[in-house]
C-alpha cells in the first residue's frame, strides 16, 4: 500500500490502443477492446485507492470528426457497453459511485444518450466516489460552449460583466462542481495533452508512460501515484 498523500482527481488519457494492435497484427477493433477491459481494471485500482474522482478520456470530438466510420462505430458501441455495465454492475451503488458524461452529447446517438441518462439519473445520489466519462469532448469546445452561456447570461441581464471571475467562468464548464485534476496520466508515449480538460489542468501534475494502455499494469499504476507523490505542488506560488 502507498503511503503519502494520494491526488483526489486523476484524469486518464489512455492511449496505445491502435499502436498496440497493430504490432501484433490485430485490428484497432481489437486493440480498443482490450483497452476497453484495461480502463475497467484501472478503475477498480484507483478505488481501491479511495481515489475519489477519476475523470477518462474516453472519446474525443476529434476521434469522432476525423476516423474512419467503422472504428469510430466501434469506439461507440464500447461506450454503450460500458455505460449499460455500469449501470447494472452492483459495485457501483455499493462503493458510491456517481458516474457523469462530459462532452458535446449531440454528436451521440439517440439511444446511446437515453442509456447515458438513466445511468446519471440512478447514480445521481451516490457522493462517495465520481466518475466522469469523456465522451464527444473537447476542451477547446467546452470552453467555447462556456464562453456561450456566459454571454447569454449578460445580454439577459443575468449577470454583469464584472461578475465574470475564474471561478464564475468555471460554473459554466461541462465540469461544474468537480475539483480540477491533481494528476493526469497519459500513457502510450506521448507527451501532450490532446484537448483533454485543459482550464482544469492548469496545475495538474503531468505523468507520461511509455507503455501503451493494454500493457499498463498496476505496478506502472503505483509508480505513476509515486511520481506524482515525489512533486512539490507550488500551485503557481
Amino acid at each position: 500500500m502507498l503511503s503519502g498523500v494520494l491526488p483526489k482527481h486523476i484524469g486518464i488519457i489512455l492511449d496505445g490502443n491502435r499502436r498496440w494492435a497493430r504490432a501484433r497484427g490485430l485490428s484497432a477493433q481489437e486493440g480498443h477492446k482490450v483497452g476497453y477491459d484495461k480502463a475497467k481494471e484501472v478503475l477498480d485500482w484507483c478505488w481501491e485507492l479511495g481515489i475519489s474522482t477519476v475523470t477518462v478520456y474516453a472519446l474525443s470530438l476529434d476521434n469522432i470528426k476525423k476516423r474512419e466510420y467503422d472504428e469510430v462505430d466501434n469506439l461507440i458501441q464500447l461506450v454503450e457497453r460500458a455505460v449499460v455495465e455500469l449501470a447494472h454492475d452492483e459495485r457501483i451503488m455499493t462503493r458510491g459511485v456517481r458516474v457523469r458524461v462530459i462532452g458535446r452529447r449531440e454528436v451521440l446517438p439517440a439511444a446511446l444518450l437515453d442509456k447515458i441518462k438513466k445511468l446519471e439519473e440512478a447514480t445521481s445520489t451516490n457522493s462517495k466516489f465520481h466518475l466522469f466519462l469523456a465522451v464527444g469532448y473537447s476542451g477547446r469546445g467546452e470552453i467555447i460552449d462556456a464562453i456561450k452561456a456566459v454571454t447569454r447570461e449578460v445580454l439577459e441581464r443575468r449577470i454583469d460583466v464584472e461578475d465574470i471571475t475564474e471561478a464564475a467562468f468555471s460554473k459554466y464548464l461541462y465540469t461544474a462542481g468537480m475539483d480540477d485534476p491533481d494528476m493526469i496520466l497519459r500513457t502510450g508515449g506521448e507527451t501532450r495533452l490532446s484537448d483533454f480538460l485543459p482550464w482544469q489542468a492548469i496545475y495538474s501534475e503531468f505523468v507520461f508512460i511509455d507503455v501503451p494502455w493494454p500493457e499498463f499494469r498496476k505496478i506502472d499504476f503505483l509508480r505513476a501515484i509515486r511520481t506524482y507523490q515525489s512533486k512539490q505542488r507550488r500551485m503557481g506560488t
